[in-house]
């Protein structure tokens, strides 16, 4: 214990609800028992209670306009309640959740891993005074799915979206868990809640709750599945859940080959839509296709299933094939997205578009070379072993919900429209070890170090940490061991340097940092010799860093995003993992100053800079048929301009809910950079005025593009309106009005002549 609360004190120091704790900064004199709650000074505040109400004067004072944290006692055991969104988030209730305690170690939080998103209708007629009412929504629904599965606190990881529609509010957030079973629990509960439609109390009034009118909403960040409208040539929708391949059985025991079958998975567990989705079946031989299937027109069941196998199978599958049609290998099924690519037979294996692909055979040592190049690069290639069952056997996803990862497969018996058999040695589960921070030396300082992060006292024993070269070879591995410390990090120096505590392990003559694309990675396996090619078998976990930024995926593209760093201007870096609000899941670290031993520095929501901008293009062609490639070109170009002008250690996971929409000849560009102090945010904000000021093109993949002063800054997304438009529009209509004015007063006058 650092510092003990007080002996022999007349009643405990912590009690039950409702009551609060506060954190200040200042001088223990103004903190008089008895007297009135002080404001100055005030960093964070936490306020709870149980059954009874809570006292509205802490409320004011310390969280104004947030809800108290209700303490439930069901559970069994000692439970804390433990903030799980630090610390992007203070003064907020909504960050917690009970837990186990965790005393002088990380707590014991949901992870993003095991994620959904929800959605549901509430049948309203005030539509407009209940969008400002998501927080009680959320809370109502969080005690609802809590009491309903008692399978343990969930913790909403990001902001509630709410719109309103016909038949009222839609109301859409993102649930995490802790593990994947908790998560099925959860969804289960949250279908159950749903299933028919029911009364709920929400702000002390009874509203009938269901499902039926989300179905057709789109909801900006948060949409369960392909948004209503999606710009014609983009690539898969960005989106929390994901259609994937999930099980493909391409031999049938005997000669008859009548119940071959590849199962698709909506991780939605809802029915989707399959407009603008591929299946493609590839030859091994030849690495061209033998079989396309246009998925357009159909959907999944309820529960997100889709079967495509032999007429004669039980189930029926919704794509019917002839018998003995899938290959048995070494052959590749491949699942695509495009609305304008047209896949053919007998076409050359491409990458273009591919969501998901598994390459397989049922004899080894049957090669498919280029089919793994081009789909599964630097993996190796699956094999359905016939060995493991006397029964028929498939290749089920069972380790992962990523797609074009072939170690997510193992073998297992058939399970067609239903949920795999996985073995429970394959469940599903978070790394025990994974990689928190890289520090690399600048310039003379002799300095660097790497951080793992893990459950404390989880041993590294059998762990290999590997640095990779930019040809995607290792030039240095070394065997780690004993165990990560009790603050859940294992830090050690690099270069000579000198690590933090006693769990340190020092190394010198290997240096992390190196011009062009490099790597370091963690090997489940022993001691991995010089110049041996990375691979993705054994792989824990791996982060992928450049002195210059690139598209290009090169020799190391396999594991994961690479991240641009500064090289070369004399001073230490890191690279931090950081968990960020709605930025792409792919994209994990961000550029920051070193932390050894202590929590990463991240970007705050809370140091958060809005801006709007217009930039004039000749055309809106290819920002509209290339929506999703010239949003990740744009956010590079942003950061790249920024970190130009202010030095202030930005990168792509500052850059939150980036978004466009061009019109004739006007891109309109808006969303948030984040910082991590005060300092930070006053130079982003100086650079986001200089950007709007500045008559200076500005480069978007060679594009050469102006600001335009044409935009407004609201707050929420721009109109599409173009007053320019609107005036023309004005104008037609008075000649219009003008012209039968006219023509009426003529022919009054020659009816009036002609009288006469």
């Amino acid at each position: 214990v650092d510092l003990p609360f007080p002996e022999n004190t007349t009643r405990p120091v912590l009690r039950g609800g409702p009551s609060a704790i506060a954190l200040y900064r200042g001088n223990s004199s103004s903190f008089v028992p008895g007297k009135a709650l002080p404001v100055t000074g005030l960093l964070d505040a936490f306020v709870y209670t149980n059954n009874e109400e809570p006292n509205p004067e802490l409320l004011e004072t310390l969280t104004p306009g947030r809800l108290a944290y209700v303490e439930k006692r069901y559970q069994l055991g000692d439970v804390s309640m433990s903030q799980c969104n630090c610390c992007s988030v203070t003064r907020d209730s909504l960050s917690y959740i009970l837990s186990r305690p965790t005393p002088g170690k990380f707590n014991d939080c949901p992870s993003k891993r095991f994620s959904q998103t929800v959605s549901f209708c509430l049948r309203v007629a005030d539509c407009q005074e209940w969008l400002l009412k998501s927080e009680e929504i959320l809370m109502t629904l969080v005690q609802a799915l809590d009491g309903s599965c008692s399978c343990g606190s969930l913790l909403p990881t990001s902001k509630p979206k709410a719109a309103c529609q016909d038949l009222g509010l839609v109301f859409t957030t993102l649930l995490t868990a802790k593990s994947e079973d908790q998560l099925s629990s959860l969804l289960l509960a949250f279908k159950t809640f749903l299933e028919t439609p029911r009364l709920v109390s929400f702000d002390r009034r009874n509203i009938t709750a269901e499902s039926s009118c989300f179905k057709d909403i789109n909801v900006p960040d948060l949409s369960p599945g392909v948004p209503s409208e999606i710009p014609e040539g983009t690539q898969e929708p960005v989106q929390v859940a994901k259609l994937l391949i999930n099980e493909v059985n391409p031999d049938n025991p005997g000669g008859g080959e009548d119940a071959e079958y590849i199962e698709l998975f909506y991780t939605g567990r809802t029915r989707f839509d399959l407009q603008g989705y591929w299946l493609v079946l590839y030859n091994g031989k030849n690495s061209r296709a033998y079989r396309v299937l246009d998925l357009s027109g159909h959907h999944t069941d309820e529960l997100g299933y889709f079967l495509v196998g032999s007429s004669t199978m039980s189930p029926a599958p919704m794509i019917r094939l002839p018998p003995n049609t899938i290959q048995n290998g070494a052959d590749a099924v491949a699942l695509y997205y495009s609305n304008t690519t047209f896949y053919a037979i007998n076409m050359a294996v491409t990458a273009e578009g591919l969501v998901d692909a598994v390459v397989y055979t049922s004899q080894m040592p049957a090669k498919a070379d280029q089919l793994v190049k081009v789909l599964v690069p630097g993996q190796r290639i699956l094999y359905e072993n016939d060995s493991h069952s006397t029964e028929d056997e498939s290749l089920s996803r069972c380790h992962s919900l990523s797609g074009k990862i072939q170690s997510s497969f193992q073998v297992t018996t058939v399970t067609p429209l239903r949920e795999n058999f996985c073995s429970s040695s394959s469940a599903l589960v978070p790394p025990a070890v994974r990689i928190s921070e890289l520090c690399l030396a600048g310039g003379a300082t002799p300095f660097g170090f790497v951080e793992l992060e893990g459950k404390p006292g989880t041993s590294l024993r059998g762990l290999s940490l590997v640095f990779l070269g930019k040809e995607g070879k290792a030039h240095a591995s070394v065997p780690l061991r004993g165990t990560i410390g009790v603050t859940g990090l294992f830090m050690f120096a690099l270069d000579g340097g000198h690590g933090h505590d006693g769990t340190n392990l020092t190394f010198k003559g290997i240096s992390a940092a190196s011009e062009g694309s490099s790597a370091i990675a963690v090997y489940s396996t022993s001691l991995i010799p010089g110049g041996t090619k990375a691979t993705s078998e054994n792989l824990v976990d791996a982060l992928v860093y450049t002195c210059e930024p690139s598209t290009a995926r090169g020799h190391l593209g396999f594991l994961g995003p690479s991240y641009a760093v500064p090289c070369n201007d004399g001073r230490p870096v890191s690279l931090s993992r950081c968990a960020c609000g709605n930025a792409s899941t792919e994209l994990q670290f961000a550029i920051s100053d070193p932390t050894p031993g202590l929590q990463n520095s991240c970007p705050q929501d809370a140091f958060a800079v809005d801006f709007h901008l217009c930039l004039l293009t000749p055309n809106c062609s290819t920002w509209t048929l290339h929506h999703k490639k010239m949003l990740e070109s744009l956010g590079r170009a942003l950061v790249s301009s920024l970190e130009e002008k202010c030095s202030c250690g930005v990168s792509e996971l500052y850059l939150q809910e980036l978004n466009l929409m061009c019109v004739g000849s006007l891109v309109k560009v808006w969303g948030q950079m984040w910082a991590q102090q005060l300092e930070q945010q006053q130079s982003i904000e100086t650079w986001r005025q200089g950007f709007l000021a500045s008559s200076h093109p500005f480069s978007v993949d060679g594009r050469l593009l102006k600001t335009s002063p044409e935009c407004i800054t609201p707050k929420n997304a721009p109109s599409v309106s173009h007053s320019g438009a609107s005036f023309r529009g004005w104008e037609v209509a008075l000649f219009v009005v003008g012209s039968l004015l006219l023509m009426f007063l003529l022919v009054s006058l020659a009816f009036y002549f002609i009288k006469r």
